[in-house]
């Protein structure tokens, strides 16, 4: 969750004066189902040896595992993540049972939410879910919310969106903070409930009892770290055998920052989580954050060696307005961001895994937000570096997301502006390996290049619906048909080589 400048530098400012396993055994793409066509070399005379390429539609999710530092899919397709983030009611838990006021109104996501999140170009939705909401009362889970976690991921599977699960707190509960835990799982428990609405984050962010109870659960106080596990456990068994979730998110934003020797204990938290996912969970990928400190130094610290399970996803939060950043063109948030993406790819191939920017974002009627939103473009698209974008409707802490909000007739209304500047050609998945990916939404452009192994699916690019696109692959027109959501599944055969899709937009 994000608020305003000075909010986050009183945290910054705050921090700074307290601070002081097993290998997974991962299946291979060719377990998943796809033919090792390494093992199989064709016969060069023989045109009928290419391995035939598996049947999928455009809203085939297949179970996706990391290979060699990439998200690739059952089908052989390497596949580039852009995601959007949704609090959604019934599932972000600020609400109280005791007559309090909420901390903050929640807006719904329903299926006609995930069909234009699709034709957004989104291929994921990271879900926060609360801990206070799964298991309000120790050792009794709360069905009610599990029933509505399940509709939610129904609903935005079946629009062709894979779901992230994100362990989501913000100043670790609603008693004292936002939202994260149960009341009965603050240790030290609180010397004083919050009332809402949220109205002085900064002070609820950094506060003693807020402080403390990131202290007690690293610290594994009163073994609440154990008493964790069990929703932790619940969550991960429930979607074990569903393709259609990506992977799991242990927590958000930790905040390690203000416990002796954090960042270590913030590292066994996440290796005991991990093993015990993969007790229950062979296949999933599991996806962890550094300690948010990290949004306002735009680094974090390196892991001396590999993270015990590679089948993991680094995902760091992006927001550079906290450190102060505010540039105007195009090429200055490049020469601002370019450090931090470097340090990004650093930290990711120490913790050995695939990496995923897990929230960016700024305000769409911002007078920087153009020039910021394309120079990011522009620098993971260099490093092939996938994102979720903060937030997709937003009525609380100002209003970053896609849609305006109407008090008087309690309706949304899309900013059509905002979602016609995010909106850029863009391959969602490509067989075998992406080498490059270009893509200009001013232009209207889109250049790719793949190399193929051989039997993959079909490439899955995404070309926003509003425009009509030609497409070319190693310079031959392709005849191709959209999808309502404006996902194309290019003419293939399952052909080996090298290759290179180039798409314009033609109005």
């Amino acid at each position: 969750m994000r608020t305003r400048l000075p909010l986050w530098i009183s945290v910054f400012c705050m921090l700074a004066t307290v601070a002081c396993s097993e290998t997974s055994s991962v299946p291979d793409v060719t377990d998943a189902g796809v033919a090792d066509t390494q093992s199989d070399t064709p016969d060069p005379e023989s045109p009928d040896t290419t391995p035939a390429a598996p049947e999928v539609t455009t809203t085939t999710l297949g179970w996706i595992a990391v290979q060699d530092g990439q998200l690739v899919d059952e089908f052989g397709r390497q596949w580039l993540i852009r995601g959007i983030n949704a609090r959604v009611e019934g599932l972000f838990d600020v609400t109280f049972d005791d007559g309090r006021i909420p901390l903050q109104p929640i807006p719904d996501w329903i299926a006609d939410d995930a069909a234009r999140a699709a034709a957004m170009g989104f291929n994921m939705l990271r879900l926060p879910i609360n801990w206070s909401g799964l298991e309000p009362t120790e050792g009794e889970f709360n069905e009610a919310y599990f029933a509505r976690l399940l509709e939610v991921v129904e609903l935005t599977t079946r629009a062709g969106l894979y779901v992230l699960l994100d362990f989501h707190q913000d100043a670790w509960s609603k008693e004292i903070g936002e939202d994260g835990a149960p009341l009965w799982a603050i240790v030290p428990p609180p010397t004083q409930l919050l009332q809402g609405p949220l109205n002085d984050l900064s002070q609820r962010r950094v506060s003693a009892q807020v402080l403390a109870a990131f202290a007690g659960f690293y610290t594994n106080r009163e073994n609440i770290q154990d008493r964790f596990l069990p929703v932790f456990s619940e969550v991960v068994t429930r979607y074990a055998d569903n393709a259609g979730v990506i992977g799991v998110e242990i927590q958000n934003e930790p905040v390690t920052s203000s416990v002796n020797d954090g960042d270590a204990l913030l590292q066994q938290f996440y290796e005991r989580f991990a093993a015990r996912m993969r007790e229950l969970d062979p296949r999933h990928t599991i996806w962890m954050e550094p300690d948010s400190l990290r949004n306002f130094t735009n680094s974090a610290p390196l892991r001396e060696q590999p993270f015990p399970d590679d089948n993991i996803v680094y995902t760091p939060h992006l927001y550079p307005g906290l450190t102060g950043m505010r540039e105007t063109t195009v090429e200055g948030w490049k020469r601002e961001l370019q450090p931090t993406f470097d340090s990004l790819m650093a930290e990711s191939a120490s913790w050995g895994g695939a990496v995923v920017w897990g929230e960016w974002g700024d305000d769409p009627n911002g007078e920087t937000a153009a020039s910021y939103w394309r120079a990011f473009d522009e620098l993971s698209d260099e490093r092939l570096v996938g994102h979720a974008y903060w937030l997709w409707k937003e009525r609380s802490q100002g209003f970053w997301g896609f849609f305006t909000y109407d008090e008087a007739t309690d309706t949304w209304t899309e900013r059509a502006e905002a979602m016609a500047g995010y909106m850029r050609p863009a391959a969602m998945a490509v067989p075998g390996r992406m080498v490059a990916h270009a893509s200009d939404r001013d232009a209207g452009t889109l250049v790719v290049t793949f190399e193929a192994r051989g039997g993959e699916a079909a490439p899955l690019v995404y070309l926003p619906p509003t425009s009509e696109w030609q497409v070319t692959l190693n310079g031959t027109t392709l005849q191709i048909q959209p999808d309502a959501a404006g996902r194309v599944l290019l003419p293939w055969s399952g052909e080996a080589g090298t290759f290179e899709l180039r798409a314009s937009r033609q109005n």
